[in-house]
Parts: C-alpha cells; structure tokens; sequence
C-alpha cells in the first residue's frame, strides 16, 4: 500500500492510496453540486439514492463516464474518509458505477484508485485539502459551490479571517460570498420551479453583485422587499446579464423605471431611462465621449493630424455627418 504524506495548512496527513469498488464507498449528501437539493428533502430522504439520482441528472457525469470509458478506467484517485465517505470525488463515483452497468463484467470498470484519509484527521483539515484540490484545478469548484465550501468552513469552527486567508481574499470578500449564497439559498432557489436544475447555480455572480455594489445596497434600505424582488428578477429572466445587475442602481433610481423592470422586463425600464437622460442612449452616449475627447485634444496629436491625410479625411467625414444629421432634423421639424 502506497503511502504518502501531504502538509495541508501546516497540518501534515498520511494519505494511503488503495484499490475501492465504487459500489462499496458511501456518496457524500454535503457535496456542494447538489447539497441544496439534497437539504430541501426530509431528513430521511438523504440517502445514497438520492445523491445517485442528483448527480447521474447532470450533464457533466455523463461526460465523465465518457471519459472513463475512453480511457479505460479511472485514471485519478478519488479521497476517502475513513468511513469509506466519498471526500473529493463523488461524479467519479457515479460515472463508473454507470460504466461498471454499460460492460458487465469488464475488469476496467471494476475498481478505482483512492487516497484514504486518516481518521484522526480533523474536518476542518479535510475541508482545507478540498480547497486546495479545488482552488485553481480543471475540475474547480464553480463559484457558487466555492462559496460553499466556504460556508462549511465556517460552520466548522473557522474564522472569517482564516476563511479568507486560505481563499486568498479580504475578509470583506469572504462575507460577500457567504452572504450571496445565503441569498440564493434562502430566497432564489425556493422560488424556482426545479431549484435542483444546475442552470441556476451559474447565476451566483449576479448575487455575489447585489452584495458587492454599495448602491443596490443603498436602494435596500429604502426599497422595500428589494432583496425578494431581485430573486423573482433573476428568475424571471428580467435580470440575466452581469452588466444588468451594475446597471441596476440607476434603475433603481427612478420609481418608473423599477416599475417597468418588474412587470415588463429590464430593456423597458432602460429604454424609459435613455428617453428621460439622452446621455443614457448608446448613441448619444458615443457622441458625448467623442465630444470629451476632441476638447481633450493635444497640440502633439493636432501636428500629428496636420500631417496626415488620412486622419484628416476621418475628421472631416465625421464634420460632414454631423452636418448630414442637422440638417435632415431641421427638415423633420
């Protein structure tokens, strides 16, 4: 049996390497890819067929049997802990345990390589040796699963100065995270028609955002329900973007246009804003950054335009559209 020892935060643990059926180890119900729709079911419900069942329905475990299959078994050891619990590794798991259905019988899919972990060893240096599996690797935590890990760190007895320590961010950042999945957790999922659905955990930037800009936050204290509205914005497609969730404060600004967004969409309530603020239509907007611009302009960059033809048929054509354009309104008058 091959050993090996490896420092995690200071703490070192001898790891073994064995040989496992993948029918004889215990699939973890805390995984982040499917711990929310593992809690949303009784108690008693959460077992191992209802992990099986959450993690053959993503895409992304057929992928792997794919792979496992190409590659004529699992090339990767999965960590176990000493329970024979699934540590890191539970789609691998499942995608053999489907290979192992597919080839009957084939000595391929009949085991896997795993590191066994020590049952002395603590949870919280298990949750560490995930993160730093994680952090960074090809199979990455996503961001909202990331946040969970975070979240289990806590609720094992680390600080979040330790929490961001180990994620490499300020401590403020951390308590962004946590808040933003406590948000999903708590007022996105439940609203959803399937919260199982992975589709919804790529969403997580969008509350990350709603707790990181200062002025949606502004608008919380003074907007009532704003939080749950937001969630049924998400859910609704009315938010869906990134860039519409930054563009968010200066929705929220205008009691009509926050009306719009609710019960017809995001482009209504910016399309309302452009007609009320010209500078907020794309076009005028490009004008006015040219305009900036041209009164910013250098003596250098006046000789460089002296001396080029080519620049200079570029201002000129410019001239002549804005011309174009003053005139074709005065005839619409």
């Amino acid at each position: 049996m091959a050993t090996y020892v490896r420092n995690i935060q200071g703490h070192p643990v001898e790891l073994s390497l064995v040989e496992v059926d993948p029918n004889e180890v215990k699939l973890d119900p805390t995984n982040p890819r499917i711990g929310f729709s593992m809690r949303q079911l009784e108690e008693g419900e959460r077992n191992e067929g209802a992990c099986v069942l959450l993690l053959t329905s993503q895409e992304d475990t057929e992928a792997l049997k794919r792979s496992i299959v190409a590659s004529n078994g699992v090339q990767e050891p999965i960590y176990l802990r000493s329970d024979r619990r699934v540590a890191e590794g539970n789609r691998r798991v499942v995608a053999l345990r489907v290979a192992q259905e597919e080839f009957p019988g084939d000595p391929r899919f009949s085991t896997m390589p795993a590191w066994l972990i020590p049952a002395s060893t603590p949870e919280h240096v298990i949750q560490d040796l995930l993160n730093e599996i994680h952090l960074g690797s090809v199979r990455g935590w996503a961001p909202y699963e990331r946040a969970l890990q975070m979240r289990g760190l806590l609720e094992n007895g680390l600080i979040e100065d330790e929490i961001a320590e180990r994620y490499r961010m300020t401590t403020r950042e951390v308590r962004q995270q946590l808040a933003a999945v406590e948000f999903m957790d708590r007022m996105y999922f439940p609203i959803t028609s399937d919260p199982t659905d992975p589709e919804h955990r790529t969403k997580f930037s969008y509350f990350l955002e709603f707790h990181k800009n200062g002025r949606i936050q502004e608008h919380s204290d003074s907007i009532r329900g704003l939080p749950e509205r937001f969630a049924r914005w998400v859910r609704d497609g009315h938010i869906d973007t990134g860039a519409r969730v930054r563009r968010l404060p200066k929705i929220l600004d205008s009691e009509e246009a926050t009306r719009l967004l609710d019960v017809v969409g995001f482009d209504a309530a910016d399309e309302y804003l452009a007609k009320q603020n010209p500078g907020e239509q794309e076009l005028y907007a490009l004008l006015e950054r040219t305009r900036v611009r041209l009164s910013a302009i250098t003596v250098a960059e006046l000789v460089e335009l002296g001396r080029s033809k080519e620049r200079q048929a570029i201002v000129a054509m410019l001239q002549k559209e804005l011309s174009g354009v003053m005139d074709a309104m005065e005839r619409v008058r």
